[in-house]
């Protein structure tokens, strides 16, 4: 199944972005913290935070080094199971992350990586 992204104009609703806030005077930060998260392009933009999330799971998984502690493996860990499962659930949404950024750029027509400037 392909998805598309929303085209505008579109027939069947409005796409365009309108933001109403009402805000008490004791959280005067709110809508300082929404402008701010909506002018950031990884939430607002599905190429960006698709990138920026591929870039966080390479992190998590470089940093997981099997064999730098040889040792480990003799002695072993409470935790060691729990471990293992985290890291293959950050590899299978790598993984996913992967196939949505080649979807996405078949769409496009655009290469996955982004634009230098």
């Amino acid at each position: 199944m392909k998805t598309l992204p929303v085209h505008e104009p579109n027939d069947l609703y409005d796409t365009t972005f309108r933001l109403f806030t009402l805000q008490s005077p004791f959280r005067m930060g709110k809508t300082a913290h929404a402008i701010e998260l909506l002018s950031d392009d990884r939430f607002v933009n599905l190429g960006a935070n698709l990138r920026y999330f591929q870039q966080k799971y390479e992190a998590i998984l470089a940093s997981h080094d099997e064999r730098r502690d040889m040792l480990a493996s003799v002695r072993g860990t409470p935790y060691r199971r729990v471990e293992r499962l985290f890291h293959d659930y950050i590899k299978a949404q790598r993984a996913e992350v992967d196939s949505m950024l080649t979807r996405l750029s078949a769409v496009e027509g655009q290469p996955d990586e982004p634009k230098a400037k």
